[in-house]
């Protein structure tokens, strides 16, 4: 069995334990906890309703410039002088499920929720190039515009 000598890989320094920040609300009577620790090559994020945690989405925040689709585009590019703009998500930010997602409401609600996360945080810095993983375990009820503002606004509270 070989060994790894030092010139084979690079350890790179890291904050122990991850920082880590938690917060809670309760969204049309269930108890809604979320969490983001930011690991130094990924942000993951939880929202959890009575211990539940089924669907898992990721987001990627490290586009390529050499991906022609990715190319700018003036017609979804954001209005400077409309501050509503800012509640858009990016255009070119895409999440994708990668466990779970078996109930198309919630699949369609965690991948809109993953990719409205990622915008802020990409608003917030826009060098940020830390891949978005977002775990949900929300109950069916939460598919309605009012349950979806009370969702993002938690997580905002944590990011």
């Amino acid at each position: 069995m070989a060994t790894a000598t030092p010139d084979e890989y690079s350890v790179t320094a890291a904050p122990y334990p991850a920082r880590t920040k938690v917060a809670s609300s309760t969204i049309k009577g269930i108890e809604t906890t979320a969490t983001v620790v930011n690991f130094t090559d990924k942000i993951l994020i939880t929202v959890t309703q009575n211990g539940r945690l089924a669907h898992w989405v990721h987001v990627p925040l490290d586009i390529a410039t050499t991906d022609a689709s990715m190319n700018y585009n003036p017609y979804l590019d954001r209005d400077d002088e409309d501050p509503t703009s800012d509640l858009l998500p990016m255009h070119h930010l895409t999440a994708t499920t990668i466990l779970g997602g078996t109930i198309p409401e919630l699949d369609v609600l965690g991948q809109t929720i993953a990719t409205q996360v990622a915008s802020a945080i990409k608003t917030r810095d826009e060098r940020e190039t830390r891949m978005v993983v977002i775990g949900l375990g929300l109950d069916k009820n939460m598919v309605g515009r009012e349950e979806f503002g009370e969702l993002v606004g938690v997580l905002l509270q944590v990011i």
